[in-house]
């Protein structure tokens, strides 16, 4: 039987998804000490404002000139390793916070990550995940459509020059069949992952200026077309899950 999505969740900006999970990071694990801190396909950049908090930051990528970047232009990780997050070799039970964004649309086998990073958390500690819901019609655009175009789509509609070059997104899309936000909270609910925070965001849409609402238009006539087995209500989610105390 093909699946047919849970009830959608309605968006908000990018910044307030950011800002909704940092409140969550603050409010359940701030103890006035550091965090250890592991940034799962780190990349070359930290979006979150934790200023107010000691942290450790882990920086994991498998691409090289990216850490070298973030090195360089940031220089704000503690640690970092080159390695692949299906295999790389973590400590159990030892990070406060595990925060991987917008990575695992890229990954064959993505669940495997997941299930590291689960084993690389402590118990109360929390993973925040970000990443599109691939059961959206943006994302079912761009898992059927081929990666010279969103190179293209990086540099003309979204206005990132360097995008393709050494260091510099996009990569080559997967989208799992883990990534749908109704499997994601199956696989929550089998760790014994209680899911604080959900949120959605559909801020792509913003790039197109004027033609946003044509082309919002046109993504829920396709969702409509899809018998709600694809959703345009969201693009990206964004989920704190706090792991149990065995």
């Amino acid at each position: 039987m093909p699946h047919t999505r849970a009830a959608s969740i309605e968006p908000v900006t990018g910044s307030e998804m950011n800002a909704r999970l940092t409140a969550t990071v603050r409010s359940e694990l701030y103890e006035g000490r550091p965090l250890r801190i592991l940034d799962a396909g780190c990349g070359r950049m930290w979006t979150w404002d934790l200023e107010e908090m000691r942290l450790e930051l882990t920086g994991v990528d498998r691409d090289a000139d990216a850490l070298r970047l973030r090195a360089q232009e940031r220089g704000d990780i503690d640690h970092w390793i080159v390695g692949d997050l299906r295999t790389v070799e973590l400590p159990p039970d030892s990070y406060d916070l595990v925060h991987c964004a917008y990575v695992l649309e890229h990954i064959h086998g993505a669940v495997d990550v997941l299930e590291r990073m689960h084993e690389a958390l402590r118990p109360g500690g929390l993973m925040i995940l970000k990443t599109p819901d691939r059961d959206s019609v943006y994302s079912f655009a761009a898992r059927t459509t081929p990666h010279w175009l969103h190179v293209q789509y990086k540099r003309r509609i979204r206005g990132r020059k360097l995008a393709g070059t050494p260091g510099h997104g996009p990569y080559r899309v997967v989208y799992d069949q883990i990534l749908s936000l109704p499997t994601l909270l199956d696989w929550a609910a089998a760790h014994q992952m209680d899911v604080i925070t959900i949120v959605g965001e559909n801020e792509h849409l913003d790039f197109f200026g004027k033609a946003a609402p044509a082309v919002d238009h046109a993504l829920r006539i396709v969702a409509a077309m899809s018998r709600k087995r694809l959703t345009a209500t969201h693009t990206n989610v964004g989920l704190a899950m706090r792991k149990r105390w065995q």
